[in-house]
């Protein structure tokens, strides 16, 4: 049940925002971005670094122009916003110097994992 279909249009748009976008870099940023995944210690960080674009790219438009594919992308993009998470926020492995910074950002993609599975969870009713 939707109370405010307006309100849930706006977030999903907003939250499918910055899988897309944050693909759109990578893509761009593509030399970077494998050496920034490799740097994490990522296994086989080209075939890392082309997922991901899929996921946030693909995913995401899906989400964004919420087709009746956007509840499995929600889905998926929170799968996939888990691994990126504990690789790359490792907030309990870093000095104590970078500590909070990581903690920051593990909880801000915490966060947004919670955002997709309440739109993972949301069945339209014309479903």
């Amino acid at each position: 049940m939707i109370i405010s279909k307006s309100a849930f249009t706006v977030g999903r748009v907003l939250l499918a925002s910055l899988f897309v976008i944050s693909g759109i870099f990578k893509i761009i940023g593509f030399s970077g971005t494998i050496g920034y995944m490799g740097s994490l210690g990522i296994p086989v960080p080209t075939v890392a670094v082309i997922v991901t674009i899929l996921v946030e790219v693909g995913a995401g438009l899906l989400l964004l122009t919420g087709s009746r594919f956007a509840r499995p992308a929600a889905l998926l993009i929170a799968i996939f916003t888990v691994g990126a998470t504990l690789a790359a926020h490792r907030f309990w492995a870093v000095d104590a110097a970078a500590m909070q910074g990581q903690l920051t950002h593990f909880l801000k993609n915490v966060s947004i994992i919670g955002g997709l599975l309440l739109v993972w969870s949301v069945k339209p009713a014309d479903e």
